[in-house]
Order: C-alpha cells, then sequence, then structure tokens
C-alpha cells in the first residue's frame, strides 16, 4: 500500500522500489475506502518512530486541508473516554475499531505478497481460516510471535513495512506472517494452506470457483 509511505518519507529517502502487482482496476478500486480507514484508525499508535510520526502529521495535514475530514471524524469518534460508563484509571480511553475492515486490508496485503514469493499462486479473497491478531506499541507479543519475529525479514524498507512468513509442514501445512507497520504495529496473519482438504477450506475453494465463474460469465 502507497498510502502507508508518507510523501515525507518517500522524498527523504527515494523510495521507489514498491512491489506492484497487476490486478483489474475495479478489484484493486473496491479496497480503496477501507485502506483510507485502515490509515486513519491506526495512525495514533504509529508515533514514536521516524515513518509513524510522519504518517501520523499527513493524516492532521489532510484533516486540516479538508480532505477525508469525514472519515477523519468518525476514526475520533471511536475513541471513548467512558465505555459503558466507566471511567477509566490514568485518563485511558477506549480505542474502538470496525476489525473487519482491518482484517480485509490486512489480508489483501498479504494475498499479494503471498502471490508475488509463491510464482503466482491466487489465494482465495474470502479465506474462512484467516486469523489476524495485532499488536499495539504498548502490547506484549505472544510467545510465537517473540520467536518468529526473529526470523528472516523481507521488507524493502522495514522501517515503513516489514514482513516474514513461513509454512509450517508439521502443523499441516499452515502459513504464518507477522506484518510490521511503522515500527510501531505488528499482525499476526495464520491461514490454512490452499490445498488443505478440511470441510472448511473445500467450502472455501467452491464457492471462490463459483464467484470467478459468475465474474467470467
Amino acid at each position: 500500500m502507497q498510502q502507508l509511505f508518507a510523501p515525507e518519507i518517500r522524498r527523504k529517502y527515494n523510495i521507489s522500489q514498491l512491489l506492484t502487482l497487476d490486478v483489474h482496476k475495479a478489484c484493486n478500486t473496491a479496497y480503496k475506502r477501507d485502506e483510507d480507514y485502515f490509515v486513519r484508525t491506526l495512525m495514533p499508535f504509529a508515533r514514536g518512530s521516524e515513518a509513524g510520526n510522519a504518517i501520523y502529521q499527513k493524516v492532521l495535514d489532510d484533516y486540516r486541508a479538508g480532505k477525508e475530514a469525514l472519515l477523519t471524524r468518525k476514526v475520533l469518534r471511536e475513541f471513548d473516554p467512558q465505555p459503558h460508563g466507566l471511567v477509566l484509571p490514568g485518563g485511558k480511553v477506549v480505542k474502538r475499531f470496525e476489525g473487519e475492515r482491518l482484517r480485509r486490508v490486512v489480508w489483501k496485503m498479504v494475498r499479494g505478497l503471498h502471490f508475488h514469493h509463491s510464482g503466482g499462486e491466487v489465494l482465495p479473497e474470502r479465506w474462512s481460516s484467516v486469523g489476524v491478531k495485532i499488536f499495539g506499541p504498548d502490547d506484549q507479543p505472544t510467545e510465537d510471535v517473540v520467536v518468529f519475529a526473529g526470523s528472516t525479514s523481507r521488507g524493502i524498507y522495514p522501517g515503513v513495512f516489514d514482513y516474514k512468513f513461513d509454512k509450517f509442514v508439521e502443523l499441516r501445512n499452515l502459513h504464518y506472517w507477522l506484518l510490521l507497520l511503522w515500527d510501531r504495529l505488528m499482525f499476526r496473519v495464520a491461514f490454512h494452506d490452499p490445498g488443505c482438504p478440511c470441510e472448511t477450506c473445500e467450502g472455501d475453494r467452491r464457492r471462490a470457483l463459483a464467484d470467478s465463474q459468475a465474474h467470467v460469465g
């Protein structure tokens, strides 16, 4: 997602090697509003790194210029200082998210990267086995994340976006990914292999085939 790279960062580091894939324009455009939301709802947690501070400032500058003002105000309403009438200690507030929109964008990124690294294997857009967990800057990652974080990084510009992945044969070819945004937010993504014979995955494959035939028709 080019949106992850604030203009200030792109200029300063001459970022020009972003991975691009040929996709249907309509399919790609269908994600735009969710990607806009993704960046704005997560940017309050990005502060503290160079790339995170830059994306935070970019969103504020856009808001002051009248760009995506409605969406930014929507995100501001996701902060709740008194959830269900409770007063939280230390001046803390609750931040709510539209989880399915975040999951959809993260899965899009994983699908694109998987397509690139696998030599063209297309993962279904709807894949029921996908599990996504977000770890914020102050969250303690689970033990599996801590261990896997020591594996090989794949990102060209890891200060903005980094990722790692592997497939575990001993766990029926479970796919495991870590995405790191702005050196502040981590996403753990795990999903069944496309060839998984379980009933859930078989149903997903039949649905994906039906969708593709309807699209061609």
